[in-house]
């Protein structure tokens, strides 16, 4: 799958189908969120126990896809983050990086209200 799509796919299965399992197959096995808490160990389970706990505070999020840019095995997306139940409402950007077998190997974003 193409970087770009695979990233449109993540970020929907994650915030439109609440499909966790999109961790499984679309993150590498050593993926690496940049911006996760300090300890947080490597790989797919720590980041579905970090969406997991933010998917649950914010039960009616949805993101938008404002921009998608890649080239190479780089993807950068710029998003709008909503949940009206929590008054949750960012805009950000984020840069993914893919490992040789296509999945999505680090993670760096930023944030700021909307």
């Amino acid at each position: 799958m193409d970087p770009k799509q695979t990233a449109r796919t993540y970020f929907e299965r994650l915030t439109r189908d609440r499909d966790l399992s999109a961790c499984d197959e679309l993150l590498s096995a050593d993926y690496v969120d940049h911006d996760a808490p300090p300890d947080t160990p490597p790989g797919p389970g720590a980041a579905k126990l970090l969406l997991d706990a933010f998917l649950g505070h914010h039960p009616d999020l949805r993101v938008e896809i404002a921009d998608l840019f890649g080239e190479g095995d780089r993807v950068a997306l710029r998003l709008r983050w909503h949940a009206p139940q929590t008054d949750y409402h960012q805009h950000g950007i984020v840069l993914l990086r893919f490992d040789a077998d296509g999945r999505i190997a680090e993670r760096w974003s930023a944030y700021m209200p909307a």
